[in-house]
């Protein structure tokens, strides 16, 4: 299809793209300039009390499209007003008044440049007057040019645009894009337009223009940060006072507070430990005490049992500091030595044994005891005036703690106000400062460069797509043409739709000239009508081959077909007949050069016999019997008995009886031919025959007693890829060589 339709599809591929060449022509070139702002990192925000500040992180990016940067740029820039970059002189001193009227404009000048007048978009006159004029005041324009700003556009129109200032900021808006990372402190920004002097001179507006509002908001900070701190120092230093004198009062209400019976600062963290070391030593010395008291007390009962030990008192510390007691027991000792002393040396009768026994039995008995019941008496005593002691200092470590905290407390917070108080101090010293050398936490690092050629050139990708869309269309276009077309294409289409075998194809037959070419265009053709031969004789197996050969409409070469495929059989050597069924315009007698008259419809008429009817060819296995007179009531003749008998004497003299018939569409000639052989092949031309048509003549042959073997493809172009497989290689034709003469009695 694509190939067929070539010429069409480069028509309209060439109209695309040239409609596409056409529209870029009405494209405008698109500039972008860029430029780069440094920001600085945001203060730390360590600190107790900290005023946050007005433009922190992502808030830069939304600064830059807010209307106080954009009114100033569009005011400064006059974005309101869009002319043509020619006429920028004549605009030079163009301004608007508080209240105008947007809307399209165009100004004339006459030829001498002397007068002009202004009009709408609509045509309406406005003003007129002469150069030096006020332009454009009754529609709020607040315009002078000069008169050679006038002269400049003489003998033309000048179009221009007046917007609203708040609707030019949203334009700008629109056409601005901003790029910052999260934590970068790079604000790149980037404007596009047709315009490239007026974009670089609207870029650097805006990056100064977001300085200077940057470094105001800065100095508003820095004031508002300075007033917000003075007040907050005069805050915090009142607290400071009031919390130094609630720590002044305390220390002066406990610092005459009695602790062990002594005049100490109690609740004081030097003092704590003093009273906490005294307070269980005297634990420690009660529990030393009760326990010396109980060892004595026993030592007192063994004693006055009579078991007492000097050894016993020994292990008591209580004992050791008694001086009585010990002086008591060392006199015991060393009279026991004495004893031992003298027993040695005499019996108990001896006088100085007895006094000194009646000494020993008197210390235990009566002076150990009575020094040791003293001596537990002092130590109950003692014992008793240190647990007084110990309850006092107990109420008093009791309450150490609450004065401690509430001491520590109080101090705390001194040194927290106080902290505080530096801090603010400090930072209210550095605000004042930084007021009054404000410097701006944004800076322009890379200013705007008129570019020098476009961004992005559209012509070529317009070019692109009209060619790729023209294309796309003119395949369409092919395709559906194809599925519209009526007529046979394809051999999918004989088989499918049709039902029926293809026994051959036939490629098409061209002017022939001189040449090898037109030897192999002739061999291709001699092969095609031999493979139809071959599938023709295989569809009948044993007796004659008789068929009758048409198509569903004029013009598909069913007689060319006929005449040559007769050709075919005669040249394979069979007895063949070539029948001109065609009774209304048959042209068979005229191919072979043979009279017309008589023929089929005079034998039929029985005007004529069958050996006048029979015409003999140039080939001698090949006979035509011509149609014979026109006649009205021909197609009842061949429905005759006569045609049947016909038949029968054909068949005994012929091995292949081929019945050229009239089209399938040109009446019942066809079919009754059919009927009469049995046997019908229909002939197909590839871009001419009807399918419909086809399709309809085909389904009647069905009705009828008639077996259709199948088609033949007739004028197909092997070049076409869906009938290359029906074509024969080139360059295999056999040459033709004469045969040797045998001589006589001579052989091998």
């Amino acid at each position: 299809a694509l190939k067929r339709y070539r010429w069409l599809i480069l028509l309209v591929m060439v109209a695309g793209t040239g409609i596409g060449v056409f529209a870029t022509r009405f494209l405008k070139q698109e500039y972008m300039v860029q430029a780069t702002i440094f920001i600085e990192s945001p203060p730390s925000k360590e600190g107790p009390m900290r005023s946050e500040g007005f433009v922190e992180g992502g808030n830069w990016v939304e600064l830059v499209t807010t209307f106080t940067v954009l009114d100033s740029v569009v005011a400064k820039e006059r974005l309101y007003l869009t002319y043509p970059p020619k006429d920028s002189t004549l605009f030079a001193s163009f301004g608007l008044l508080d209240r105008f009227r947007p809307g399209q404009y165009v100004l004339h000048v006459d030829d001498a440049g002397k007068r002009f007048t202004l009009k709408s978009a609509e045509g309406l006159l406005i003003q007129s007057g002469r150069a030096g004029d006020s332009v454009g005041t009754r529609v709020g324009f607040r315009w002078t040019p000069t008169p050679a700003q006038v002269a400049s556009a003489k003998s033309r129109d000048v179009t221009f645009g007046v917007t609203s200032p708040r609707d030019a900021s949203m334009a700008l808006r629109d056409q601005l894009t901003t790029r910052m990372e999260e934590r970068g402190n790079f604000l790149r920004l980037i404007l596009t337009g047709n315009d490239p002097a007026r974009l670089t001179s609207t870029m650097n507006t805006l990056i100064n223009q977001y300085v200077e509002v940057a470094a105001e908001l800065k100095k508003r900070k820095l004031a508002e940060l300075s007033k917000v701190l003075a007040q907050q120092v005069d805050t915090v230093g009142k607290q400071l006072k009031d919390a130094e004198t609630r720590l002044e009062g305390f220390k002066v209400r406990t610092i005459t507070q009695p602790t062990e019976n002594a005049p100490i600062a109690a609740g004081l963290q030097t003092t704590t430990p003093t009273a906490m070391t005294r307070y269980f030593e005297q634990k420690v010395q009660i529990d030393q005490l009760e326990h010396d008291r109980q060892a004595l007390e026993q030592v007192l009962r063994q004693t006055q049992s009579g078991q007492l030990s000097v050894d016993a008192f020994n292990t008591i510390p209580a004992a050791h500091n008694a001086p009585d007691l010990n002086k008591t027991l060392a006199e015991l000792s060393q009279a026991e030595a004495d004893l031992r002393a003298l027993q040695t040396r005499y019996t108990d009768e001896y006088k100085p044994v007895r006094d000194l026994k009646q000494r020993i039995q008197t210390i235990r008995s009566q002076t150990i005891p009575a020094y040791t019941e003293a001596l537990i008496r002092g130590m109950r005593r003692q014992e008793n005036d240190l647990r007084a002691q110990v309850s006092s200092g107990s109420r008093e470590l009791q309450q150490i703690p609450n004065r401690t905290i509430t001491e520590q407390r109080l101090t705390r917070e001194v040194q927290s106000i106080a902290a505080i108080y530096t801090d603010l101090q400090q930072r209210f010293e550095a605000a004042r400062l930084a007021e009054a050398s404000a410097i701006p936490d944004v800076r322009i690092l890379d200013p705007a460069i008129m570019p020098e050629r476009p961004v992005s050139d559209q012509a070529p990708r317009v070019i692109l797509m009209a060619f790729l869309l023209s294309t796309a269309l003119a395949f369409g276009l092919a395709i559906l043409l194809d599925q519209l077309d009526k007529r046979f294409r394809y051999p999918e289409q004989v088989t499918h739709e049709l039902g029926l075998s293809i026994f051959g194809a036939i490629p098409a037959i061209r002017h022939m000239r001189s040449g090898k070419a037109d030897l192999e265009e002739a061999s291709q053709v001699v092969e095609a009508f031999r493979t139809i031969r071959l599938n023709l004789v295989h569809s009948y197996g044993t007796g004659p081959v008789l068929v009758t050969i048409s198509s569903p409409g004029p013009g598909d070469g069913k007689s060319l077909v006929s005449s040559n495929l007769a050709l075919s059989f005669a040249e394979a050597g069979y007895k063949t007949l070539l029948v001109d069924g065609d009774i209304r315009r048959g042209e068979l007698h005229r191919m072979f050069g043979t009279e017309r008259i008589p023929g089929l419809i005079d034998y039929l008429a029985r005007k004529a016999g069958i050996d006048d009817v029979l015409r003999a060819t140039s080939h001698q296995n090949l006979a035509l019997l011509p149609c014979g007179t026109r006649r009205h009531h021909g197609p009842e003749l061949l429905g005759s008995g006569m045609m049947s008998e016909l038949i029968g004497e054909m068949k005994s003299r012929f091995n292949v009886i081929i019945v050229d018939s009239p089209p399938l569409g040109a009446g019942i000639d066809p079919f009754v031919l059919g009927t009469a052989t049995g046997n019908i092949m229909l002939v197909l031309r590839s871009g001419e025959t009807n399918r419909r048509m086809a399709e309809a003549k085909v389904r009647l042959l069905d009705r009828l007693p008639i077996r259709v073997l199948g088609a033949v493809l007739n004028d197909i172009r092997t070049s076409e890829s869906v009938y290359q497989h029906y074509s024969y290689v080139y360059g295999y034709v056999a040459d033709e060589e004469k045969m040797p003469k045998l001589g006589d009695g001579g052989g091998a």
